[in-house]
């Protein structure tokens, strides 16, 4: 897998504090102090003004797919329909030893020979692309604004993730976090950035979190009975 950053908007941090200002007039705050407040209260569409498109080679259209849950960005992917694959490199997931890595190589051989089969009966590369695996290679361009890369990294960079995403994910975070330290390093996982795990019971044990940041189910269970009492109140006393 490889990582490239092709494009970044400049001055992203004097851009996000003028529209913040212009949001709220009364801010008087360096532009520094601006994002920092924006960051640790979550008032996150000022810092979609800033992008980033990266460029993504050697990843599994495995991978690509689950990008794609992530719409709220710009995706261009390696086309099989005009591209010819015979000889295509593929991802080999972790842990894949013995027998079952010998497995998993013989069916990614048997996919490059059928494909190179059809493809010498004459059959078109759009058609011959069925019989490739999901392991595939593909080359990938992704734009995503700031507000959008927060949320990719707070789900993908979990232990829960899978490896492959994860690992992209961390690269791609190495890179945020290079160009926009006062955003990026204050940003980790969901229960790192939220202060509060909300995995509960999904939480593996090879959390590196476990025993220091809590489960929101903890917390739930803690203050439960009071806040619905509170939230009872609040219907009562609404006039809506």
């Amino acid at each position: 897998m490889e990582v490239k950053l092709l494009r970044v908007t400049e001055s992203g941090v004097e851009l996000v504090a003028t529209a913040a200002k212009t949001s709220d007039s009364a801010l008087t705050r360096s532009a520094n102090e601006i994002v920092e407040l924006i960051v640790d209260n979550d008032y996150s569409s000022a810092l979609e003004h800033i992008y980033f498109t990266f460029d993504v080679a050697g990843i599994s259209v495995a991978l690509s797919r689950e990008l794609l849950e992530h719409r709220i960005a710009s995706h261009t992917a390696r086309s099989t329909r005009y591209n010819e694959e015979q000889g295509f490199g593929f991802y080999v997931p972790e842990g894949l030893k013995g027998d079952a890595k010998s497995v998993f190589l013989e069916a990614m051989k048997s996919a490059n020979d059928a494909y190179t089969r059809l493809r010498k009966l004459g059959i078109a590369r759009e058609q011959a692309r069925y019989v490739l695996p999901m392991a595939l290679h593909t080359h990938y361009i992704l734009t995503m604004n700031v507000r959008s890369l927060i949320n990719f990294f707070m789900l993908r960079l979990c232990v829960r993730a899978s490896p492959e995403m994860r690992e992209l994910a961390i690269r791609m975070y190495k890179i945020c976090v290079r160009e926009y330290p006062a955003i990026f390093s204050k940003i980790w996982c969901r229960g790192y950035t939220l202060g509060v795990c909300p995995e509960n019971r999904a939480r593996p044990p090879n959390c590196p979190f476990a025993g220091i940041i809590p489960v929101k189910r903890t917390l739930r269970r803690d203050f439960d009975k009071e806040a619905k009492r509170v939230i009872e109140h609040e219907l009562k006393t609404s006039n809506h």
